[in-house]
């Protein structure tokens, strides 16, 4: 693991005591604001946080009647999360903190970053998307990764599509930037480092911290990524939470634990509101913290000082082995009884990978057994974390100067992940024609994983293991039909449901992804306040009317099985039906609580959507009731209701002609059509989702032809079709005009 350190520290306990002021004030300004306001100095820099509702010209003016300045004269408008630093002398921040555009005013905080490091195309089911009859390869398609370094983007594996926007960094992050993106897009010229998408594009940005704790890549996640086509972003690294590097000798306590899964307002909240702006999927890491903590025989450390972060170093701290607190031997100058961190491996996810509508990522080894370092969940507030796992274990990919190595971690298993969405992309433009968004392809994702650990979900695996082909195959399966992937939009309270057919017994999955809105937590609540905004809820009704419920965790008993129940936390349900027998089910999706709607949503299902019958030409079931006169060219719309059911058309000639009619079949059901007129007949058997053409000989005028559409076999849930007729019919004569 490789740390690259920026100024930023994080430590609640040390924090000045508040100045006189109404509870509601003293709600508003965070503990990181009042330590910026203890630090002796004329003015604190912070950052001042408004509603939704203020303008900034409002805000800017709302800073300077408490007597503060803009930390930047020139600004002109937010930033990502509705904030502007600011200068303020100290004992004007209750007077901000009063005005009512103020939503809530917070100083800097000390995290350092770092990398997550510590086959995939085949554990992952890529190597099927690459060949025939699939031939994906991310052409076209635009994703990009944040990195501390700027990786080698004139590297022979990618032939000008990795493109660097930044310089320098230290060596190693360089080769980890450029092993991510091997990972993602290599073209293979080295066929063991083949990426997942070898012909996608990248752009490479920094992830890069302000000297106040600043998450300066929000700004370039907001203004860059839409701008050049972007629909995934992978980010292999996160904050230093727990443990720091050696001091000497001895590992460092950072004694800011309970950000781990934390729901952060500066680097959680802000990835959810730029991917429901933008419109990019955000692929986190989910950190390498499960196995951190010192080695030796009674577990020798260091801690920081509460009120300054410095490292104390005349102290060796070391964990009691009978737990009386005396038992520790020299060098120890302190005998604890408690561990750092006593959830491990558990509560050790990335702050950023906590975010909602964010996609992180665990890592597995080549056996598909989780590695001891991968970080796990729960989000404090009991969400599922990570969602998904992948190979990152011994990954071999690019390394600079044109050379090829191997590293481990959740950073590798991360652009796995992100080399999958592009592959994904891509198949979803052949199938819809367009770009998905990011709560479709996170839930084609997470529907298409083989589950892992316990049986559904869990704080370790996620909803399991990617797998690409199957997340594919939803798309070919729905056939641009969205009767398999339904994008809807409810507002409070509103319902809405949508019915599928399970033609033989099967495993039927169906999964319900909505972009929530950001929260704002203040510092004091991250680690104990719910993220969720809007609440949706699933449940599926069987063809006998039992009710089926979604996965539901408990983030107090992080280890057990996962039960089915009413989910209240998580912006992603899913239920799952082992061996569903034949018949019809309902998937029901309610807005329960939909408190800043309407919220949109992604339902995406293993069953076939049935569909509502719209035959519009019955009764034509028989050669008298025929539907027509038909005209030359024009497209006929049909379908079939029920078994048995065949529908007659006709036409007739006005001129001396020959027929054709092309045959779309549209939906799932083999169709027959038979041609007749002129005491002569064609037949042509049209598979489902193909065409076909039927012709018929040269006729006289005045010939009646009969068109005859008809099952060939068992009737689908799709039995739609089109045809467009081509004949002999002569143009009526055109009126003439005459000027008076």
């Amino acid at each position: 693991m490789r740390v690259l350190v920026f100024a930023l520290v994080v430590s609640l306990s040390g924090a000045a005591a508040a100045p006189a002021a109404d509870r509601f004030t003293e709600d508003k300004i965070q503990p990181s604001a009042y330590r910026a306001a203890a630090r002796a100095e004329a003015f604190a820099r912070v950052n001042v946080y408004f509603k939704d509702n203020v303008s900034f010209d409002d805000a800017r003016a709302a800073i300077l009647a408490a007597g503060g300045a803009l930390d930047d004269i020139f600004a002109t408008d937010f930033g990502s999360t509705r904030e502007i630093t600011a200068k303020i002398a100290p004992p004007s921040l209750n007077a901000l903190a009063n005005d009512e555009r103020v939503r809530m005013i917070g100083g800097s905080r000390h995290f350092q970053l770092k990398t997550h490091n510590a086959v995939s195309a085949s554990l992952a089911h890529v190597t099927e998307l690459q060949a025939a009859p699939y031939g994906l390869s991310g052409a076209g398609v635009v994703v990009s990764q944040f990195e501390l370094a700027a990786g080698q983007s004139s590297h022979i594996e990618f032939g000008g599509r990795f493109n660097v926007m930044t310089t320098g960094g230290a060596t190693g992050d360089q080769a980890h930037a450029t092993h991510v993106a091997g990972t993602i897009a290599a073209s293979g010229l080295n066929p063991s480092a083949k990426g997942m998408a070898p012909n996608a594009t990248i752009y490479q940005f920094k992830a890069e911290l302000g000297p106040n704790g600043e998450a300066l890549y929000n700004a370039t996640k907001t203004n860059e990524l839409a701008s050049r086509g972007v629909v995934a972003d992978n980010n292999s690294w996160g904050f230093v939470i727990g443990w720091s590097a050696p001091v000497g000798g001895y590992p460092v306590w950072d004694n800011n634990s309970e950000y781990f899964g934390a729901y952060d307002y500066e680097y959680s909240a802000p990835l959810d509101q730029i991917s429901r702006d933008k419109g990019v999927l955000f692929v986190h890491s989910s950190g390498n913290e499960a196995d951190d903590g010192p080695g030796g025989t009674w577990n020798e450390h260091r801690h920081r000082n509460a009120s300054t972060n410095a490292v104390i170093t005349d102290q060796v701290f070391c964990y009691s082995k009978n737990s009386s607190g005396s038992d520790c031997p020299l060098p120890c100058t302190s005998c604890e009884t408690t561990k750092h961190h006593a959830a491990q491996p558990f509560d050790t996810i990335s702050v950023s990978g906590s975010a909602k509508n964010v996609l992180t990522v665990g890592a597995v080894s080549t056996n598909v057994e989780i590695l001891g370092l991968s970080s796990r969940g729960p989000a404090k507030d009991g969400r599922i974390k990570p969602e998904v796992v992948a190979r990152g274990a011994s990954v071999f990919s690019s390394f600079p100067t044109n050379s090829y190595g191997s590293l481990s971690g959740t950073s590798m298993a991360a652009p796995v992940v992100t080399g999958v969405a592009a592959l994904v992309t891509e198949q979803w433009r052949r199938t819809f024609a367009t770009n998905p968004k990011p709560e479709e392809l996170k839930a084609l994702i997470i529907a298409g994983t083989n589950d892992l650990g316990n049986p559904g979900p869990d704080y370790t695996y996620g909803f399991g293991m990617v797998n690409a082909k199957d997340s594919v195959d939803l798309i070919v399966a729905d056939h641009g039909a969205h009767n398999r992937i339904r994008s809807i939009t409810l507002a409070d309270k509103q319902q809405f449901e949508m019915p599928v057919v399970v033609q033989s017994t099967q495993n039927l999955r169906v999964v319900l992804q909505w972009p929530d809105p950001p929260k704002f937590l203040p510092e004091n609540q991250v680690s104990t306040a719910p993220a969720l905004v809007n609440d949706l809820d699933l449940k599926i009704i069987g063809p006998t009317g039992t009710t089926y419920l979604p996965y539901v965790l408990d983030k107090n008993h992080v280890d057990a099985v996962a039960t089915r129940g009413v989910n209240t936390i998580d912006n992603t349900e899913m239920v799952e039906i082992a061996n569903a027998a034949p018949g019809a089910y309902r998937i029901v999706v309610t807005g329960t609580n939909v408190p800043q709607g309407p919220q949109s949503a992604t339902i995406v299902t293993t069953a076939r959507g049935a569909r509502p019958c719209a035959d519009v030409q019955e009764p034509n079931d028989t050669s008298a009731t025929a539907w027509g006169n038909i005209v030359d060219n024009a497209k006929i719309y049909g379908g079939f209701c029920t078994a048995g059911d065949v529908d007659f058309y006709k036409f007739q000639l006005t001129l001396n002609s020959t027929t054709l009619v092309d045959i779309h079949n549209t939906g799932d059901t083999p169709l027959r059509a038979t041609l007749t007129g002129g005491g002569q007949f064609a037949i042509v058997d049209v598979p489902p989702y193909s065409t076909g053409a039927v012709p018929l000989g040269s006729k006289v005028p005045g010939t009646t032809i009969t068109l005859k559409i008809e099952p060939n076999g068992t009737l689908g849930v799709e039995p739609d079709y089109w045809f467009q007729a081509f004949f002999g019919q002569a143009t009526p004569p055109r009126a003439r005009s005459v000027r008076h």
